[in-house]
């Protein structure tokens, strides 16, 4: 998996790659290299496999083509708004070029990767549960709430009546199987100290209050490191570059007007 680029970046990093480099087409003199088709072929999975997908391409870089011609024919690159606009454009390539090589230049190692994937399955716990809640906005209404399921009333027509979390509400208060980690702390301990099916409450986080009933516990298997491995690659790289512009700013003489 990359980083996130300008498609306008990534397709201008393409076109270097000389295996591609091959004229598809003409527009008035103007050449469009095949190296720009498979740019975008390659940025849109999703795309190179519709039927015909390189002709919708081909045909797609004509009319940019076209129209740019007609933009430069009619000096429209000259207005103030276009020259704004191309200048934020050529910005944002240079900034992600260079996100693109600092991170080129400083590859994850495999024990950060290593480390990473322990610390998510540390985190995971080694029991998930299913949970159903009604979530109410004061103590007081969670407590009546208690005291109706108490007094016999069905679990599910007190969430649709009263739970203010509308989605879960709408299935009588099903949260499906949840993770401890997944979850606020406080909501994490109830669900992993709470008897089956016997509701418990009121559990208060920064969303309210929670009456929450545990209906099933199984133990919790990890997805092995090989299918998380890309998204960990993923966040780490995005990690590091986060520190790099941080790391660059801090060196920056930075005015910025209120």
């Amino acid at each position: 998996m990359k980083l996130r680029v300008v498609i306008l970046a990534a397709t201008v990093s393409a076109f270097a790659i000389p295996a591609f480099a091959a004229p598809v087409a003409t527009v008035n003199g103007a050449t469009i290299d095949n190296s720009e088709v498979q740019a975008i072929m390659s940025m849109s999975p999703a795309l190179a496999k519709e039927p015909n997908a390189r002709e919708q391409v081909v045909q797609n870089l004509v009319n940019m083509e076209v129209l740019s011609q007609y933009a430069v024919n009619h000096k429209l690159g000259q207005t103030a708004d276009v020259k704004e606009r191309l200048a934020m454009a050529k910005r944002q390539i240079l900034a992600d070029a260079a996100v693109e090589q600092y991170v080129k230049e400083h590859p994850i190692p495999e024990t950060d990767i290593q480390n990473s994937y322990n610390k998510f399955v540390q985190a995971m716990g080694k029991k998930e549960f299913e949970v159903r809640h009604i979530l109410v906005k004061t103590k007081a209404e969670a407590d009546k709430v208690m005291g109706d399921l108490k007094a016999g009333q069905k679990f599910s027509a007190l969430a649709e009546k009263y739970s203010i979390d509308k989605a879960s509400a709408a299935h009588g208060g099903e949260l499906g199987w949840i993770v401890p980690g997944m979850v606020v702390p406080p909501f994490a301990q109830a669900i992993e100290t709470a008897p089956i099916d016997k509701p418990v409450g009121p559990v208060q986080t920064q969303f309210g209050y929670h009456v929450i009933e545990v209906q099933a516990t199984r133990a919790l298997t990890p997805p092995p490191l090989s299918t998380m491995k890309d998204r960990i690659k993923m966040q780490l790289q995005q990690q590091e570059a986060a520190k790099f512009v941080s790391n660059l700013r801090s060196q920056a003489k930075i005015n910025i007007t209120k």
